[in-house]
């Protein structure tokens, strides 16, 4: 009997624990290469990176996602380690330009996506030097197999004047177990329930 009880507690905890693993998430998802390592972006001939742009951004620097130089661009990175069914949340930082209120949009293996926007900066006046209102963003999508493109971009939105900044972008599990994970765990404690049987019949 003890046998069974700690095989059924192995089946349960790898079961658990299979479900607490995360993908591996997105390479330099903070731009702290100071590049775009990791990401493929159609954003050519423009400086996506700065270092002296306002308080909020997540380390030295953050990348310019498009704006009144370079409409309609994209960037995006694919990743691997996913788990078909379960969801994952996209979170990230985004920031306009001067006065305006600037979006960006973030999909998956190109499906429609779902467009962000970004107050207005909160100091005085519009220019390089302001983007003092970074906030935070989650996108969540549901993983139809090992690998997903995320991709943000600007393509086909309004564009009311300047650049949107996007900084600290990663990945993390939101949901409960797939449930082929949880058919193992009713497997591990149907296999405790055998114990009360076991017991019945010796005594």
């Amino acid at each position: 009997m003890k046998r069974v009880f700690c095989t059924g507690l192995l089946v349960v905890s790898l079961s658990v624990g299979a479900a607490g693993n995360a993908a591996a998430g997105f390479i330099n998802g903070s731009f702290e290469t100071g590049d775009l390592t990791g990401w493929t972006s159609t954003l050519s001939g423009y400086n996506p990176f700065f270092t002296f742009y306002g308080a909020g951004m997540d380390g030295t620097y953050w990348h310019w996602l498009a704006g009144y130089e370079a409409l309609d661009t994209a960037t995006y990175q694919t990743l691997t380690g996913l788990t078909a069914g379960v969801t994952y949340a996209v979170d990230f930082i985004m920031a306009s330009e001067g006065g305006n209120s600037d979006s960006l949009r973030v999909s998956v293996d190109g499906q429609a996506g779902t467009v962000f926007t970004a107050p207005p900066i909160l100091g005085n006046g519009t220019g390089n030097g302001l983007w003092d209102n970074w906030v935070g963003q989650k996108y969540l999508f549901t993983a139809t197999g090992t690998t997903a493109k995320v991709q943000f971009d600007t393509i086909g939105l309004n564009r009311l004047c300047c650049d949107v900044g996007l900084d600290n972008v990663r990945l993390s599990v939101t949901d409960s177990p797939e449930p082929g994970t949880l058919v193992l765990v009713a497997l591990g404690i149907s296999g405790l329930s055998l114990l009360r049987p076991g017991r019945a019949v010796r005594n």
